[in-house]
């Protein structure tokens, strides 16, 4: 039995063997993303600041209900990190800040870097409803959340955190990707089946729409048995996270055993705004995960992992810096957005 077949063989276990979770209906609706039209806050986990936080809040009604959507992103040391994500709605119940939280739909992206590419389950969506009780307490540009280990902290606008983004420096062009990547690393959480075999249903393209605004879509070409697989990830105008806008494709290149290499270039776009509302100068620039075509920075992937290589970031008329995949972000997101 040949190597090829033997992997493909392998592949379709995997894929058997998931069919059995709660998404084996093939007319499930993938995307039940509700847009939220509020304020994005970002608070740094307390005890861990490489966990950051973000809550989305829209403007409550006359009886102070509004859709909400919550993340939870860890920036490990290792190839992998976790993310964790709440929908549904947010409910103020009393006076001093007393509300609950209606979870309609919980995600997750589980950190599988030490499991092997086709053991993986990948990202999950689980549709049980629960409550979530919290106090949020606004007050000096800051909203304190507590009553909820798993959400408590104190968030300030993501919007006046972006001013303290520099231009100029190679830091500044780090920094902008640690931010750029914030908001896709929350959007992947949704991908159902992102990061396992399960990618492989998406040969029949899906959009996405981003929590805030903008789509992106998402697709595989390839086969069980192909030395190359691709999936693209085609960001369009897309925010999941308020102020920080991504445009264009992500494309990654392996094959079934998830080793190659990725490519594309994307633009990003920060627009910081000053706690009198005043507009800060919009900042731009590209991050290219090809290596700018040189092969020995293109940023390179062994089961599943990025493992070498570089991603080239470049600040419009600014600062430029080559990020390494494998290690803890530096600087981390949370001192670049001096979050307190």
């Amino acid at each position: 039995m040949s190597a090829a077949v033997r992997t493909g063989r392998a592949l379709v276990l995997a894929l058997v063997l998931g069919a059995c979770g709660r998404y084996a209906d093939v007319a499930q609706k993938l995307d039940v993303t509700a847009r939220v039209a509020g304020d994005t806050w970002i608070a740094a986990n307390a005890a861990d600041r490489t966990e950051l936080r973000v809550l989305i809040v829209g403007t409550p009604d006359s009886q102070g209900s509004t859709p909400f959507a919550f993340s939870s992103v860890h920036f490990p040391v290792s190839a992998g990190s976790t993310v964790y994500t709440l929908q549904g709605t947010w409910a103020e119940v009393g006076t001093a800040g007393a509300t609950t939280l209606h979870v309609e739909h919980s995600y997750t992206l589980p950190d599988e870097s030490s499991v092997g590419i086709l053991s993986r389950r990948g990202a999950y969506r689980d549709d049980v409803r629960y409550d979530l009780h919290v106090t949020a307490t606004l007050g000096a540009g800051q909203l304190v959340v507590t009553g909820s280990p798993d959400l408590a902290g104190t968030y300030v606008p993501l919007v006046q955190a972006l001013g303290h983004l520099g231009t100029a420096t190679a830091r500044d062009a780090a920094c902008a990707f640690q931010a750029s990547n914030l908001g896709m690393r929350t959007s992947e959480a949704r991908l159902i089946g992102f990061g396992g075999p399960g990618i492989t249903q998406y040969d029949r393209a899906e959009t996405y729409i981003g929590i805030v605004a903008g789509s992106l879509r998402i697709s595989f070409s390839g086969s069980l048995t192909s030395t190359t697989n691709t999936t693209t990830i085609q960001y369009d105008a897309f925010e999941d996270v308020g102020g920080v806008r991504v445009d264009g494709p992500m494309s990654t290149y392996a094959n079934s055993g998830g080793t190659g290499h990725m490519g594309g270039v994307m633009t990003f776009a920060f627009s910081p705004i000053a706690a009198d509302g005043t507009p800060g100068a919009t900042i731009t620039g590209t991050i290219d995960y090809g290596g700018a075509g040189t092969a020995a920075h293109a940023l390179q992937i062994v089961d599943g992992n990025p493992v070498g290589g570089f991603y080239t970031v470049a600040i419009d008329g600014g600062g430029t810096a080559q990020v390494p995949p494998a290690t803890a972000p530096s600087p981390p997101l949370a001192d670049c957005l001096a979050l307190p």
